[in-house]
């Protein structure tokens, strides 16, 4: 080795050795502070402590002001508010950071200098809002190219993209992303190029051609005896054309919706059981039905036709599902027929109170099963131009004194009020009292069973709601 090489080495390591006691007291004090040389975007900060450098950092960086020129407009503006700020905690951090408290750092911070630049956060939203801003005043707006629903609500249309202008980055972004980390005010000559638009009416074009492809193909579901057919308006309320950073996306089919108009059909052909009513003998033959049992039925597997709908829509192919059902069967309600109302009108069960109203006969009366407990009493029936209805009813409402409206056979209305007792059983067909005449047993009502005043308040009183009211001839 020469005798120079060994001089240059015996230098190199001298310089730790020779800081010693005087060293150690040097480093304990700038631990916590800016070593000699600290400077924050070109400021010295030697010796400053974590809370005096963030004073000083932020009294900077609230000061700061950028003039933004645009068009030979000028105006101040703090860059925090167009979308760069300064991070004054982690500007700090970046001048008392661990990695420069080393004993060489310390060695170096006396012969050496280290600028920090101040830590800039962007806010992508707010430069955004301060560019259309800017592109708004100088009167050069364009507009991507959009998909929207047509006014039929049938089919998707497109609006044409608009060519514009925007903010040239390099005139404006640049300029406060510089003036922020520098901490020095500056000015942006606001430039304006050319904007090609985000959605071109090509791309737009496109994605309508696929949402209206979506919209004409045919999908049906049915219940067993009528299809349900989706039509346009419907599934177009199930497609979306999604708008990204990207540009436009592929149209989208709500699963959700779609499952909900599955659901909808297979609740309208649900069904709940109907009880029947039959009434038997005493030897269980069935001696008459009065209200067939019908089976209900539920749907099932209505998430799996909601993904065959979706699956069919997505490859533009038509789909025809049916659905599935589980029965729910329905029961009797059985009644026993009194002894010797087998042959009666109405085959009443034991103590079963019923009026029967004999057309033929004009004659009305009560029963409690087989048993005749008021009449046969004589009645004014329906005359043949207004009939009384013929069938077997139940009473459904009850009025003391009520004004009777209707229409006479020609078409005329009449009002007839103060009628008394009056029990409907079938829609404006009532058994009441006839105040009006004077004999009774033949056909000449407007379809109503008149009765003697007397009598009707009888059969008021006996036919609680519910009663039946057997007519025939």
């Amino acid at each position: 080795m020469s005798t120079r090489r060994t001089l240059l080495l015996t230098a190199a390591v001298a310089v730790p050795l020779a800081l010693g006691g005087a060293g150690t007291a040097y480093a304990a004090h700038y631990q916590d502070r800016a070593l000699p040389g600290s400077t924050v975007a070109g400021v010295d900060v030697t010796g400053m402590t974590r809370a005096e450098l963030t004073a000083a950092v932020r009294q900077r960086a609230e000061a700061l002001r950028v003039t933004v020129d645009a068009d030979g407009t000028t105006r101040s503006v703090d860059p925090a508010d167009v979308g760069y700020r300064v991070d004054v905690d982690a500007t700090v951090d970046a001048v008392l950071a661990a990695d420069h408290r080393t004993w060489s750092s310390y060695a170096r911070s006396l012969v050496s200098h280290h600028d920090v630049a101040a830590v800039v956060t962007t806010d992508d939203a707010a430069v955004q809002r301060a560019v259309a801003g800017l592109v708004g005043e100088a009167g050069e707006k364009g507009r991507d190219a959009q998909v929207r629903l047509a006014s039929s609500k049938k089919s998707f249309t497109v609006v044409p993209a608009v060519p514009g202008r925007t903010v040239d980055p390099a005139s404006f972004q640049d300029v406060l992303e510089r003036a922020a980390r520098a901490m020095e005010p500056a000015t942006a000559h606001v430039d304006l190029v050319e904007r090609t638009p985000a959605v071109t009416t090509a791309e737009a074009e496109k994605a309508a051609t696929a949402a209206n492809a979506v919209v004409r193909t045919p999908v049906s579901i049915s219940d067993g005896s009528e299809k349900h057919a989706a039509s346009a308006a419907r599934k177009a309320s199930w497609v979306t054309v999604p708008t990204t950073s990207d540009g436009i996306g592929a149209p989208e089919v709500d699963a959700a919706k779609v499952r909900a108009w599955v659901d909808s059909v297979a609740a309208d052909a649900e069904r709940s059981p109907t009880t029947g009513l039959r009434y038997v003998d005493a030897d269980g033959a069935v001696r008459r039905v009065v209200t067939e049992a019908v089976d209900g039925r539920t749907a099932k597997d209505t998430g799996a036709l909601a993904e065959k709908v979706l699956a069919a829509l997505g490859a533009h192919e038509k789909y025809a599902g049916k659905l599935g059902y589980t029965t729910v069967p329905a029961t009797w309600e059985q009644r026993t027929v009194a002894p010797g109302a087998e042959h009666l009108a109405y085959p009443a069960a034991v103590g079963e109170k019923w009026i029967d109203v004999n057309l033929s006969r004009h004659t009305m009366t009560a029963y409690v099963g087989a048993k005749v407990v008021y009449g046969p009493v004589s009645m004014v029936n329906g005359a043949s131009a207004t009939p009384t209805v013929v069938g077997t009813f139940q009473v459904y409402l009850k009025n003391p004194l009520m004004t009777m409206r209707g229409a006479n056979a020609d078409g005329t209305d009449y009002e007839t009020p103060d009628v008394p007792w009056t029990s409907f059983f079938h829609r404006g067909y009532a058994l009441h009292g006839a105040p009006w005449r004077d004999s009774f047993g033949y056909a000449a009502s407007h379809g109503c069973i008149n009765l003697p005043v007397p009598v009707a308040k009888w059969v008021y009183d006996f036919a609680t709601v519910g009663t039946t009211v057997t007519t025939h001839f």
